[in-house]
């Protein structure tokens, strides 16, 4: 209902003698069975001790007289069931109330039985969209419901939901706004919302497509779901969602193959046909945003895609004219940016990188770019991107507006004020911005830093006052009230007060100025591309992430590159996502002052409640009280789809399609010696005691005591006691049972894998991750005294110096490096290091998986990796790598490896050293399976059957040139040309019939003629292939074999198109493949596809 005038609202309490007015222009009532209208969501302003007066006794169930068409209406709330914002502007406030969502379970009942008649009592739930729109009606619904509900479905259900009473509208009355609410009503287990859809499916009235009415196949897992619909999942995904670039329809863009030639020529080799198909989608994204992202596996060749991709973008319809040049920046960490000047010149045409760390040296490089005819790639170290000085505020003060603005979009700044226990916002004052914090970092609306850099000689509108914080001259007078009992303060601001106008020094200040911001301000429009390397690193509200922030806004288009974009909480992209899509946060209706918002839908949010539960004979309602929230890890698949998905692209080393290296992961367990392992229970047991018998300090001393019981195996001396944080006395005092000179287990387990690996020829990298031990120093001496050249990467070593350093070592003849993962996890290649150990192991997956694969790459040699991890059984580094191998299970799920582990580790959103604090409290049960098969199970093995006997192998032939050379459509006589089979008199293909016994046929006579014919034009360049048979029958099965490794690599019952089969081929070998199909004389028709193994590019 639309009205031209606001309602009056008034409420009265005759008790306190109080009596409050105020004006709605939108109301939403709610009647309940028993003919009482009550409040489901208001607007309503006015005086701003009036509007709070009534926003309170709302929220509190005091009930209220609306005037609407001259009638005066009685409205009742519910006590504390409203969400409530209120903003204030002078002298005019406003409040906005709505109804939340019953959650399940909530205790708001009295007397005896509550909790009984609570779960049997249904739920309400609020569904708000435009007027009359009935299929954003349904989207709000599917949101509010965990049952399955399709387009298809819409009107059915709708329908039925209204016909049945559990979805009723709500009476809506507004001065401005045209929009529906309405009130959705779910009983225990949404068991009303299950019968509607079982009805129709039922009754036939609504279907699941492609189902044919038929029932489904018994499946109990998510591995048997995949293998039986994978592939109509896949085609339905590929329908959906089109991909830029499609390599096996399209080809690649001249730009492209351009630069791929050049790198043959200086480089020696070319990009891997993966590579390019990814450069070639990111080229087109650029085409038409601003910003593509590139989520490649380490060692996948990121480096290389970024900047091809950036340089066909910039150099599309110029080939004719020749080369357009172009000014370019590169963000990556300090240590690797000496390669990425060898990458970029030796990959790109008429192109010139240097690595700058001022504005003096940056200011050269543009000059030099001026001056040259090449495209220009400035490299900045994200550590002196925004090394800078001291900062004061940038904010402006309006006099007319009287509030500070903010200097890019110029509106005002608010902060939140508390008041008799509610939030709302208001203009922010000058004490505001005395010291820089998270609530005064940037601006709210559009993100813009609110600080800028303050020079030893500028007098601004600011003061800095030692020790105290930043003082406006225009507001001093109002800094005093506070600072009484402070004379030094005191004196210092009222000295800015007295003489607003005076120069004061701006003590501690010095002449540097960020580099970031320089190019922000002196740079916009000029900067043609950058490219952001480790893009995680910028992930969280620190200086590097502004810093990024600011040169992704001055850059025209942008590359961003990582292997791990999420560090496993919504929290850790949350600032990201606002730095690289503030568009689509703003779409979504997340505001960047709000990020708990985004972390609640996205996130995983653990709150803990208090109940206290009323007495027998009490009339009381329980009470809930929230006591504490936090976020725990987990992501929402949502992000991908919603931030992600349209922009980015992911690759893998296995997509690669090369012949790489072995991989695996062994654990290695050993045995504490006896008197250690004493010593070892000891602690823990009192550990335990302390979690359970003094939880207000478990806590707190929880992070001291995870790291004593980790380390302490490996170094039984040397500890300090752990001491109560209140008291100051100590809680337990670790004995020292061995020294510096005495050897462990797992030295020797160490030793003897170096000594196997050396004799090999081999080099060894051993990782030890807690650095306050003296463990590098004691491996250095036990590897030095058994006559190994052995050395230590310590964080001493700068960044910008790190691979030098190795290559160095290296050059030297070094047999084993020790080092921490944390220093090594990004941009080094150690190639020469083929056997990894990690002595112990921090609880960062993130460094864990960066750093083992620091040797696994694309331009590895050596025929296998393997990466060794020890730990001592029985103690918490045991249970540490348990969750490390379940956590890494679970990332394989993210990247397509889908297995039972990691579907259970998904579910499992605890971090590690909590995780690790339960098992210790409650205990663990006896394990299935040994670490040793849970490793096993993600390791990157070679099959036994992989090379195929020769005699065997001998007929499959074909020229890989002349086949690329082919185009898809190459055919003779409607015959594939590119068919594969045996050099034999016949060809048979099994059919499989209902029951699975397979019936033989035999190649008609026109084919063996044609592929006989194709064979013998290819002799005279021959490369091996392989040939993967599909035997489909209209009425049963459908299995594809390989017959070179003789094994069955898809099985299924359900109907799937050949189409659909070709991807799924193509989608699970190492190679392309093209299809080709007869009919037998039974109806059953034989898919051949041909795999063609062809050098990379």
């Amino acid at each position: 209902m639309m009205r031209t005038n606001l309602m009056k609202i008034e409420y009265t309490d005759t008790k306190a003698e109080t009596h409050l007015e105020a004006y709605a222009d939108t109301l939403v009532i709610e009647k309940d069975t028993d003919g009482l209208s009550y409040i489901a969501a208001v607007r309503f302003g006015g005086y701003p001790e009036s509007v709070k007066g009534m926003g309170e006794a709302v929220y509190g169930g005091g009930s209220v007289t609306a005037v609407t068409d001259s009638e005066s209406v009685t409205l009742h709330s519910r006590v504390k069931q409203y969400r409530k914002e209120y903003s204030h502007d002078g002298i005019y406030a406003e409040a906005t109330l709505m109804v939340r969502d019953e959650e399940p379970g909530t205790v708001d009942d009295s007397g005896r039985d509550a909790e009984k008649r609570l779960s049997e009592r249904p739920r309400k739930c609020y569904l708000f969209c435009e007027q009359g729109n009935s299929n954003r009606l349904f989207e709000e619904l599917d949101k509010k419901t965990g049952v399955p509900l399709i387009p298809e479905f819409q009107e059915y259900v709708l329908s039925e939901l209204k016909a049945r009473d559990i979805l009723k509208p709500l009476q809506v009355i507004s001065v401005h706004e045209k929009f529906d609410v309405w009130l959705l009503t779910m009983t225990e287990g949404e068991k009303n919302i299950i019968s509607v859809v079982n009805d129709g499916l039922k009754s036939g009235t609504i279907a699941i497509p492609g189902s044919g009415g038929k029932n489904f196949p018994a499946i109990r897992s998510v591995s048997q779901y995949l293998n039986t619909f994978g592939i109509l999942i896949a085609e339905r995904i590929k329908n959906q969602f089109q991909p830029l670039f499609d390599p096996a329809a399209e080809m690649l863009s001249p730009e492209i193959l351009a630069v791929n030639k050049y790198i043959r020529e200086k480089a020696g080799y070319s990009l891997y046909d993966a590579q390019l198909a990814v450069c070639e989608a990111h080229k087109r994204c650029l085409e038409q945003k601003k910003a593509t992202l590139c989520i490649a596996e380490c060692g996948s060749g990121k480096t290389k895609i970024g900047i091809t991709a950036l340089h066909a973008y910039q150099q599309r319809n110029t080939l004719e004219d020749g080369n357009v040049k172009h000014f370019n920046m590169v963000l990556c960490p300090s240590h690797i940016t000496q390669k990425w000047v060898r990458e970029i010149e030796e990959s790109l045409p008429d192109t010139f990188a240097v690595v700058v760390t001022s504005i003096t040296e940056f200011q050269k490089a543009y000059e030099a770019y001026r001056q040259d005819s090449k495209t220009c790639y400035v490299i900045l170290s994200k550590e002196k991107a925004r090394d800078g000085c001291m900062k004061r505020p940038a904010v402006l003060w309006n006099q007319r507006k009287k509030s500070f603005l903010c200097p890019d979009c110029h509106q005002t700044i608010e902060m939140d004020l508390m008041e008799c226990g509610s939030k709302y916002k208001v203009p922010a004052d000058a004490l505001f911005f005395r010291r820089e914090n998270k609530q005064n970092h940037k601006c709210g609306r559009c993100g813009s830093l609110l600080w800028t850099a303050l020079l030893p000689e500028q007098q601004s509108d600011w003061v800095k006052v030692s020790k105290f914080g930043f003082v406006h001259r225009k507001h001093a007078g109002e800094y005093l009230d506070g600072l009484a009992k402070k004379p030094a303060f005191y004196e210092a601001v009222k000295a800015v007060a007295d003489h607003p106008d005076g120069r004061f020094p701006n003590a501690g200040a010095y002449r540097r100025y960020p580099l970031s911001t320089y190019i922000k301000k002196q740079m916009h429009g000029k900067v043609d591309g950058l490219v952001v390397d480790e893009l995680h690193n910028y992930n969280n509200n620190s200086g590097q992430g502004d810093a990024m922030g600011e040169l992704f806004r001055t850059a025209k288009k942008v590359v961003g590159m990582t292997a791990t974009l999420i560090n496993g909480y919504s929290s850790g992209i949350f600032h990201l996502l606002y730095r690289i899509a503030p568009d689509l946060m703003l779409k979504d209706g997340k505001r960047y002052d709000k990020p708990v918002d985004f972390n609640n839908e996205y996130g995983v949010t653990e709150s803990i409640y208090e109940i206290a539960a009323p007495d027998y004979h009490s009339n009381r309602r329980t009470s809930k009280r929230k006591i504490r929230e936090k976020q725990l890890p987990g992501v929402s698949p949502l992000v991908y789809s919603r931030f992600l998905m349209d922009s980015a692209a992911f690759l893998g080393l296995s997509d690669m399609g090369k012949e790489l290296p072995e991989y695996e992961e062994i654990p290695i367990e050993l045995q504490m010696r006896e008197d250690v392992a004493e010593e070892y229970r000891r602690l823990e047991r009192q550990f335990r005691n302390v979690l359970c018998s003094q939880k207000d300090i478990s806590q707190k001393v929880l992070s001291a005591y995870m790291g004593l019981l980790t380390v302490y195996p490996d170094q039984p001396y040397g500890h300090r006691p752990i001491v109560h944080p209140v008291t100051g006395n100590d809680l337990v005092a670790p004995k020292d049972i061995s020294g510096f000179q005495e050897l462990h287990e797992k030295d020797d387990s160490v030793l003897e894998v170096v000594q196997k690996k050396v004799s090999e020829g081999g080099r060894v990298l051993v990782y030890t991750s807690w650095i306050r031990t003296d463990t590098q120093e004691k491996l250095y001496r036990l590897f030095t005294d058994s006559g190994y050249r052995a050395g230590i990467l310590t964080a001493s070593v700068p960044p910008a110096k790190r691979e030098e350093w190795v290559e160095k070592q290296v050059s030297d003849g070094i047999q084993v490096l020790i080092t921490n993962p944390s220093l090594v996890e990004t941009g080094l290649d150690l190639n020469d290091f083929t056997t990894l150990y990690y002595y112990n192991i921090a609880y960062n997956l993130f460094t864990l998986r960066q750093s083992s694969r620091r040797s696994w790459r694309i331009n590895q040699k050596a025929p296998r990796i393997e990466v060794y991890i020890a730990y001592y059984k029985g103690t918490v580094q045991n249970r540490a790598v348990r969750l490390m191998a379940s956590k890494l299970a679970a990332a394989g799920m993210i990247e397509g490896n889908f297995t039972e582990e990691g579907l259970a580790a998904m579910s499992d959103c605890t971090d590690m050293t909590t995780a690790l604090a339960r098992e210790l409290t409650q205990g663990i049960k006896d394990e299935v399976e040994d670490l040793g098969a849970v490793f096993k199970k993600m390791a990157i093995l070679k099959p036994l059957d992989e090379q195929v006997p020769a005699e065997k192998n001998s007929g499959r032939i074909m020229n890989a040139e002349k086949e690329i050379g082919n185009s898809a459509g190459d055919t003779d006589s409607g015959i594939d040309s590119n068919i594969v089979s045996d050099d034999s008199d016949t060809v048979t293909a099994g059919a499989l019939d209902t029951a699975g016994d397979n019936v033989t046929g035999s190649m008609p006579d026109i084919w063996k003629d044609h592929i006989q014919n194709r064979m013998s034009d290819r002799m005279e360049d021959q490369s091996s292939g392989a040939r993967t048979v599909c035997n489909l029958h209209p009425a049963g099965q459908v299995r594809i074999t390989d017959d070179t490794a003789e094994i069955t690599i898809y099985s299924t019952k359900a109907p799937v198109t050949a189409f659909s089969l070709l991807s799924f081929v193509n989608s699970t070998r190492p190679s392309k493949a093209e299809y080709t199909g007869y009919p037998d004389t039974d109806g059953t028709e034989n898919c051949f596809y041909g795999i063609l193994k062809v050098p990379a590019a």
